[in-house]
């Protein structure tokens, strides 16, 4: 009971920390069509939280989101695994991941909306994005893995497919899933930034374009708000995910 006091204040403070400093801020600018106060945000987010074309554009973008992740864990698992088996491919992936992640993720993303459709560009950012960085994390991973252990199960002939259930697996279950809540919160602000620049219809990138555009400061902040708890609660989920597979 302790321990979830204290796992409950701490955030709370925070949070708490973050609305004053945010009410300061607004005291000392005085400009509401520059910085709205907290209270301004919130209302404007029930206001959005009545209206059902909100909810459709929630929908749309958090399923860009597990599209695009998808498909970059899948690639990242597949590649980090050919990677580990094969040093010649490693050598090949290795500086290939390396130049995927220097391009700057704006060029990819003007040159996505250019070659795709504004549907596709924010599934197909975040896959690119976020593959190099799963495909490390998996890797090093793998690396990580006790090297005497595998040897000794070689040693007393176990089968592949033991070694992979019995060692690989298990070994693997917490880097997997910690490495995975952390990029899929990235990930929901890669695909909102590419919804927003692609004009994707049913999304909540494109209702914060157009709140920019109409100077809906007060909506900006409240989408905002709505792309940080959507975040957070993503995160949230996926450690949980992992405290119940990694402890069963």
């Amino acid at each position: 009971m302790k321990k979830l006091l204290v796992n409950l204040i701490y955030p709370l403070a925070v949070i708490l920390l973050i609305l004053l400093i945010w009410y300061i801020a607004c005291w000392w600018i005085g400009v509401d069509l520059i910085l709205p106060t907290p209270s301004q945000a919130f209302l404007n987010l029930g206001e959005l939280i009545k209206n059902s074309d909100f909810w459709v554009s929630l929908g749309w973008t958090y399923l860009r989101c597990i599209e695009g992740f998808l498909i970059a864990f899948i690639i990242a698992l597949f590649c980090s695994v050919l990677a580990y088996a094969y040093k010649e491919i490693e050598k090949f992936l290795n500086p290939f991941m390396a130049i995927i992640r220097a391009v700057p993720t704006m060029a990819i993303l003007l040159i996505l909306i250019i070659m795709i459709s504004p549907s596709q560009t924010p599934i197909v950012i975040a896959g690119i994005v976020i593959c190099p960085t799963l495909y490390q994390a998996f890797l090093s991973g793998f690396h990580q893995i006790d090297k005497k252990l595998i040897e000794m199960a070689n040693v007393y002939h176990v089968s592949k497919k033991n070694q992979i259930l019995k060692l690989y697996i298990p070994s693997m279950k917490p880097v997997i899933l910690e490495n995975t809540a952390t990029a899929f919160s990235l990930n929901i602000k890669l695909v909102i930034a590419a919804e927003a620049l692609a004009q994707t219809r049913n999304s909540i990138g494109k209702l914060m374009q157009f709140a920019k555009v109409n100077i809906e400061v007060e909506k900006l902040f409240a989408l905002t708000i709505v792309a940080i708890i959507l975040s957070m609660l993503s995160e949230a989920i996926l450690h949980l995910l992992k405290k119940v597979i990694c402890h069963d």
